[in-house]
């Protein structure tokens, strides 16, 4: 799986409460009760790509191809899970002795798009054999993905809800947004991480030398040594 960074786009409500004794700095940033938190993972048909070569997709360590497997020289084809989120979030401040605020979150919504980007080495001919025997090996790990895509928003829930349980001294509203958008980010980030582990696992299981092999046998062997001829590749 390709590292890809959420893009988180945040649509935010602010509230001010001015009522009540203030707190002292130092005393904000402690645990609070969990604000309400929901995660939708939304999974969107795969893209095709086809701008890369074989020895990028082969060099490219964020791929999950069998480096492992015995006999495994070249990739021609392989996928990665692409995620986009956006965020819909309140926060709510109360006024610092000694001025700033004392800021958190009341309320968080994040929606996280993803789909499988199916890369295709340009060397290999549109409509040839080979061509078609790649896209049926990587329809194996779209189908794969689709199963594992709803399995994202319960990873990222948790680390979200841990991070934000608390509360950020802030001198204004933008500082304010600053830091608590960051701990929002950082938990994303880290629950896609976890899941690319998971995912890069799994989808190794579907790399078999007789799966992988199958288009040296389909095929035959002249036409995939022309499509790593075609890159420069021995």
């Amino acid at each position: 799986m390709r590292s890809e960074k959420p893009v988180l786009r945040a649509a935010l409500l602010l509230f001010i409460c001015l009522a009540g004794a203030q707190t002292a700095w130092a005393d904000c940033g402690e645990a609070i009760a969990p604000p309400v938190v929901s995660v939708r993972t939304l999974a969107q048909p795969p893209t095709q790509d086809v701008s890369h070569g074989i020895a990028q997709l082969s060099a490219d360590r964020s791929l999950a191809v069998p480096r492992g497997l015995e006999n495994f020289r070249f990739a021609v084809g392989a996928t990665a899970a692409q995620a986009q989120g956006r965020t819909n979030w309140q926060m709510r401040g109360e006024p610092l002795a000694g001025g700033g605020y004392c800021w958190e979150i009341a309320q968080l919504e994040i929606v996280v798009t993803v789909a499988t980007k199916v890369y295709i080495a340009r060397e290999v001919p549109r409509g040839s054999c080979l061509w078609n025997e790649v896209v049926r090996h990587e329809a194996k790990h779209v189908r794969a993905d689709q199963k594992l895509f709803p399995e994202l928003s319960g990873l990222i829930r948790p680390k979200v809800l841990r991070a934000i349980s608390r509360t950020v001294p802030a001198a204004n509203e933008n500082d304010a947004r600053a830091a608590l958008g960051a701990l929002i980010n950082r938990a994303v980030q880290e629950a896609v991480a976890a899941f690319q582990v998971t995912r890069n696992q799994q989808q190794l299981t579907i790399d078999t030398a007789a799966e992988y092999s199958r288009a040296n046998r389909v095929c035959g062997n002249a036409e995939v040594a022309a499509a790593i001829q075609r890159a420069g590749l021995k």
